[in-house]
């Protein structure tokens, strides 16, 4: 009888230790793994701190080629002292800026819509009235 409750118990001990081998192979095997910036998921946002004009770019397959091109629209546009505020490898961005208080907000998300929301949010907690979203566009074009 003890030989027996003793097998048992060695049983149950071997069944929970051979759940927890499968439990934690499958939390590390089968987790969702971040996936690889797609071609053309590159994209950059230069601005003249100057006149408050920007450039944006998108779509491109290396963070350099975006960059310059950014800078290249921000110059067209007559923007001078031209530099890159955001580098977007396979997210989102947006510029929210304030004539009033003289401020750009340029943040990055995963969502275009989040980013535009969040820097709405950090500029009129600056206390300007005139906020206003001028550019959001994620790395793809999207």
């Amino acid at each position: 009888m003890i030989g027996d409750r003793k097998k048992s118990i060695f049983s149950a001990l071997l069944l929970v230790a051979l759940f927890g081998v499968v439990f934690a192979a499958s939390w590390i095997y089968l987790k969702p793994r971040p996936e690889a910036p797609k071609p053309g998921a590159f994209g950059a946002l230069a601005m003249s701190e100057d006149s408050g004009i920007y450039g944006a770019a998108w779509g491109f397959h290396d963070p350099v080629s975006a960059e310059k091109r950014s800078l290249e629209e921000c110059n067209r546009s007559g923007g001078g002292n031209c530099v890159i505020k955001a580098s977007l490898n396979g997210n989102c961005g947006s510029l929210v800026t304030s004539g009033q208080a003289r401020q750009s907000y340029v943040i990055t998300d995963g969502d275009k819509f989040q980013a535009a929301a969040f820097g709405m949010a950090q500029c009129q907690a600056s206390g300007a009235a005139d906020c206003a979203v001028r550019e959001q566009f994620c790395g793809s074009g999207n």
